[in-house]
């Protein structure tokens, strides 16, 4: 139970709006082939790029910081 607090609050610490959409394309792949599920996480991963938040993770690993996100 420690164990999976842990692993739950450290991915609490991560930016909302990437949260949701690999909680969303965990719970569309069963209901997918291999080549959609590929074709809807590359369609996540280039949304999440172009948000604010892809920019400050970024920023704040480039300058050594924890990252401020604002779920946009």
């Amino acid at each position: 139970m420690d164990e999976a607090l842990k692993m739950g609050f450290g991915i609490a610490e991560k930016g909302a709006l990437s949260v949701r959409m690999c909680k969303e394309a965990i719970n569309v792949a069963e209901e997918m082939s291999l080549s959609e599920g590929l074709r809807f996480e590359r369609r996540s991963f280039h949304a999440l790029f172009a948000s604010k938040d892809q920019k400050e993770g970024m920023s704040a690993f480039l300058n050594k910081r924890k990252p401020n996100f604002t779920n946009e």
